[in-house]
């Protein structure tokens, strides 16, 4: 497990999420989409991935009625 296992587009959402604030600003699956160019079920599924292959680099959890995400 770890960085090294991960896609191209798993490393660009890791990226993605390493660039901006998902704890003020709510997560939204739909702008990762648009932003990386992939569709919404792609987002979901790397950003499973990410949570298997480096989980302790990355934190989901629920806040005021959003999702937020951390990754570091």
């Amino acid at each position: 497990m770890g960085f090294e296992n991960l896609s191209k587009l798993e490393r660009q959402l890791y990226e993605y999420i390493k660039r901006n604030d998902f704890v003020t600003t709510p997560w939204s699956t739909a702008r990762a989409a648009q932003h990386l160019g992939v569709s919404r079920e792609e987002v979901y599924k790397a950003l499973a991935k990410l949570t298997k292959e480096i989980r302790d680099n990355i934190w989901i959890f629920y806040h005021d009625g959003a999702l937020r995400v951390v990754a570091e």
